[in-house]
């Protein structure tokens, strides 16, 4: 007994020691662009919006790390993934880094277009620049239903000029796979109307076309640098709905030499964003509580039990070696 109340008495201290240990880094980038605000995601029985869910399993995330794993928090839209902080230690500074997970908005976006692989590419550039000069770890998060907006002409999409695989990471799909129309939300996040057809940017294409015309057809299809090709294109008559759209975060997924998982039916993210594959062992501060604690319930335990019984487990422990020894 007094064997276990040193061990507790050590435990009240809070001792730590510096570690090696399998840690992660994470550039948590999420999409907040106003298809995020469709409510087509389900958390307890309850319909939530695609950027609401994004955001419970990020906090779910930042629980599940080991302490002196680092995270960094983006977002993107438009075109472009900006920087909110930079890498903090999960642990050491989790109230904050949840704090700030938690009032992550659709407001506070700076442009209503949504150009998902421009803004990925922006995420990879910027993370060598938060590493730091001893370790090059930082992984990447990409979290988006994969809404382009206005659709993008592919022969004119933006070119991955970096190295396949060399940034490590995941692209996170969110959202359902049946088309929702997109709300407006007003001050208190409530759906006060959905977007018409006639009031999104709907142009399918830029660029010349590639085939030979008239004058009088390119005219009658108003062919233009901003125009969409033909009359109604297929592109342009959903525009104003939205579902996750996995064959295009794949597609990009599989250029950069990222993986793809889908957050609802996939791994959870706390799982990603734990995956041993991914991780770098780094010294760190770890608490050793448990390791005092443990030993400490097993003393007590050890009281209770009758010393008769400690006796003849022990005896059968002596006998058990003198046969070994005979053999």
């Amino acid at each position: 007994m007094l064997a276990a109340i040193v061990l507790l008495a050590i435990c009240l201290l809070k001792p730590q020691a510096s570690l090696p240990k399998r840690v992660f880094d994470w550039f948590v980038v999420l999409d907040i662009t106003q298809s995020m605000n469709v409510r087509d995601m389900v958390e307890h029985d309850k319909a939530i919006s695609r950027l609401a869910y994004s955001k419970n399993a990020i906090r779910a995330s930042l629980k599940s790390l080991p302490c002196g794993s680092r995270v960094a928090i983006g977002l993107f839209t438009e075109r472009d993934t900006t920087t909110v902080t930079h890498p903090m230690e999960v642990c050491a500074h989790f109230g904050a880094l949840d704090e700030t997970v938690a009032h992550l908005d659709w407001r506070m976006a700076w442009a209503a277009d949504s150009f998902i692989i421009n803004g990925l590419f922006s995420a990879l550039a910027q993370t060598p620049k938060l590493n730091t000069e001893l370790d090059k770890t930082m992984r990447v998060a990409f979290i988006s239903d994969g809404h382009q907006a206005p659709p993008i002409n592919p022969d004119y999409a933006p070119k991955f000029e970096g190295q396949a695989g060399e940034i490590k990471g995941v692209i996170i799909g969110v959202g359902g796979k049946t088309s929702a129309r997109i709300p407006k939300v007003d001050a208190d996040d409530n759906v006060s109307a959905y977007w018409e057809l006639d009031e999104v940017m709907r142009y399918a294409t830029f660029g010349v076309s590639k085939k030979t015309q008239s004058v009088l057809d390119m005219e009658d299809e108003q062919h233009g640098r901003n125009s969409p090709h033909g009359k109604n294109p297929a592109e342009s008559t959903n525009a104003h709905l939205s579902a996750l759209d996995e064959g295009n975060l794949k597609a990009i997924a599989n250029v950069t030499g990222l993986d793809y998982s889908n957050l609802a039916s996939d791994m959870p993210m706390a799982e990603l964003l734990s995956n041993k594959k991914l991780a770098v062992w780094r010294s760190s501060n770890t608490d050793l509580r448990a390791w005092f604690s443990i030993p400490a319930m097993l003393f007590v335990l050890l009281f209770y039990v009758p010393s008769n019984f400690i006796q003849k487990l022990y005896a059968q422990f002596v006998q058990l070696l003198l046969k070994r020894k005979t053999r």
